[in-house]
């Protein structure tokens, strides 16, 4: 048989049977669409959770090692009023974090599997203005805002990794020592800050050298590593000089992660280290929801379907087989042998195969698409400082400010969840809807071959 005569044949036959390949082609289509719109809707889910954590630990970090504030009374700062007003400015660790000795950065640097690892501070700075003993009528509600000091040679590490600069520039290695400063940039329209602006931290001025576009969860304001040592205080410590609050660790790859992690327990007695799939686990609200839903109900619907699907195709091939018992008979008293028939056969389902693909990938363009118009605003909820204590609150009594446990500290994030279609959904759709035809193909050639030449002749008397 040639394979001019076959191509023709093949042409015919799907032309003659052309309801039967276009049910088959729609089943395989709706299985294939279906699958591909579960797989965009959890891919969506993921990177909202990645972009949600993104802000708070960066792209680059695998590991975060962060400790406890030790146990002591002497966590207050004390604020009375006098005979003249007052204003104090506090920079200090964020709530539920303690300091860790920077040294440990080159012990931590020499694991094997670790490609990098830096240090930073995660502060926040306090600012109270106390009026005269005189003028107190009620006590001042302090002003807080978030600020990371960032080791400027390793910008790639920690929540800076996903800065990206609207305006003036970023940090170099020459800002080392220099007090300067990247603002947020929706911090910066709230309090009408831009590029060249002063800003006062712990009583002394920087200068705002950039804007950046991060998101909800951004620190309000990064500062490089030294300047923020050298203005933040921790209980009895006066300076945070060679303190950070947190190590970020980079692995060289993805399968040391589980032994680098270990290793660097070992190394830090007392610390958390924390993992990003455990970072990803400290996510709840409706996008933690939304996760589960798509990995579990989702992903079995979709296994359904798709045996559904092939099922359904198989069982129509089947009974085309049975069908067109005579027109086989008719081929092999011609000389056709069960091996063409075979090969004709799967010709026919590689076809309807690729239209189903085809109309597969539509569908999930446009399941996509419809995830993306009704999907409602989802929202993260994540601890300020996943890993570290309990956090603290700090409160004005008539002797000063005090640190007690907080009940609880959490950032909440809006996050609008996206189904992207990307190019190895659209190869999967095609792989495994050529795969459902030639399934149903193999069936129905399966069937042909056991066609008995004698039961085939008699149909075509």
């Amino acid at each position: 048989m040639s394979t001019s005569f076959f191509l023709l044949y093949l042409r015919r036959e799907l032309l003659r049977r052309k309801r039967q390949a276009v049910v088959i082609a729609l089943g395989l289509a709706v299985g294939v669409g279906l699958v591909v719109t579960v797989g965009a809707a959890t891919d969506g889910v993921q990177k909202a959770q990645v972009a949600v954590l993104h802000g708070l630990y960066g792209i680059g970090t695998d590991l975060t090692v962060t400790t406890a504030p030790p146990k002591s009374d002497d966590n207050s700062k004390v604020v009375t009023p006098t005979d003249t007003p007052q204003h104090h400015d506090f920079l200090g660790p964020s709530m539920g974090l303690g300091v860790l000795d920077a040294a440990k950065l080159a012990d931590i640097a020499r694991v094997p599997g670790v490609q990098a690892a830096a240090g930073g501070l995660t502060l926040t700075n306090t600012k109270i203005n106390l009026a005269a003993a005189k003028d107190v009528k009620s006590l001042p509600i302090p002003t807080s805002t978030t600020v990371n000091g960032l080791d400027v040679a390793h910008q790639g590490l920690g929540p800076y990794a996903s800065v990206k600069i609207d305006k003036g520039r970023s940090f170099t290695g020459a800002d080392a020592a220099a007090r300067v400063a990247v603002v947020d940039s929706a911090w910066a329209a709230a309090n009408k800050v831009k590029v060249g602006s002063v800003l006062v931290l712990a009583n002394k001025r920087f200068t705002v050298i950039g804007l950046a576009g991060q998101g909800q969860n951004a620190p309000n304001i990064y500062v490089p590593l030294g300047p923020a040592q050298a203005l933040s205080s921790f209980q009895s410590m006066k300076t945070l000089a060679g303190r950070v609050t947190t190590i970020y660790v980079k692995a060289a790859n993805g399968a040391a992660l589980d032994s680098v992690q270990k290793n660097v327990t070992r190394l830090v007695p007392g610390a958390t280290v924390t993992s990003s799939s455990n970072l990803a686990g400290a996510v709840s609200g409706s996008l933690a929801s939304a996760a589960g839903l798509a990995k579990d109900l989702g992903r079995w619907l979709a296994i359904a379907s798709m045996a559904a699907a092939f099922l359904m195709a198989s069982l129509l091939t089947l009974a085309a087989v049975t069908r067109r018992v005579r027109e086989f008979g008719t081929l092999k008293a011609i000389g056709w042998r069960s091996r063409q028939i075979v090969l004709q056969l799967m010709g026919e389902a590689l076809i309807t195969g690729i239209i189903g693909a085809a109309l597969g990938v539509a569908l999930g363009f446009a399941g996509s698409a419809l995830v993306e118009w009704l999907a409602p605003e989802l929202r993260a909820t994540v601890a300020e400082n996943p890993g570290s204590a309990p956090p603290e609150v700090s409160t004005i009594s008539g002797g000063g400010v005090n640190t007690r446990v907080a009940p609880g500290s959490t950032h909440t994030v809006a996050v609008h969840l996206t189904a992207p279609m990307t190019l190895s959904a659209i190869l999967l759709a095609v792989l495994l809807a050529i795969a459902g035809g030639l399934v149903a193909g193999s069936f129905g050639g399966w069937r042909a071959a056991r066609l008995r030449p004698a039961e085939a002749l008699g149909r075509v008397a």
